[in-house]
């Protein structure tokens, strides 16, 4: 249930729901994500499922709680990208080159975690910038996915 509504609502893959028919595999699942989720959510979520399967209510909690931590992920991800180019996430950018910058910090950070060592070392994280099609085959369609959105959503 949960990997059909973030799969249908949000567009996400979430590693450790099963998207293959299989019931959720309540050992390896609450592993995962026990670092992640609050520690009262997570001993009533393993405490049920220790006698029964999830309900709705439960579903309903572990989806909310599953959004949240991506959105806090999200969030730390653009704080980080805005601190690397020592701007303000609380001034406007002063035009569309910022913008970018931000933009695709933000994406070498979320797609190349390893990168986010450079945040502090601003001549090693535009090297990093400058290399990301090398090191991320993906890197250039991940841009034009980008440019679209970015193009969707000033045009809305």
């Amino acid at each position: 249930a949960l990997n059909r509504y973030f799969s249908a609502h949000r567009g996400w893959y979430i590693t450790g729901i099963a998207n293959d028919g299989q019931r959720w595999n309540a050992s390896s699942s609450t592993t995962l994500l026990k670092s992640q989720i609050p520690s009262f959510i997570f001993e009533i979520l393993e405490e049920h499922m220790a006698d029964k399967p999830l309900g709705l209510g439960e579903i309903a909690v572990l989806a909310a709680t599953v959004e949240d931590l991506v959105h806090k992920e999200g969030l730390e991800f653009l704080s980080m990208a805005y601190e690397a180019h020592n701007l303000s996430m609380h001034e406007p950018l002063a035009d569309e080159a910022q913008e970018d910058l931000v933009i695709k910090t933000f994406m070498l950070f979320y797609t190349m975690p390893w990168t986010q060592q450079f945040r502090n070392k601003s001549a090693a994280l535009h090297k990093e910038l400058k290399d990301a099609h090398r090191n991320n085959p993906d890197w250039d369609a991940i841009m034009l996915w980008v440019g679209d959105l970015k193009g969707a959503i000033k045009y809305q």
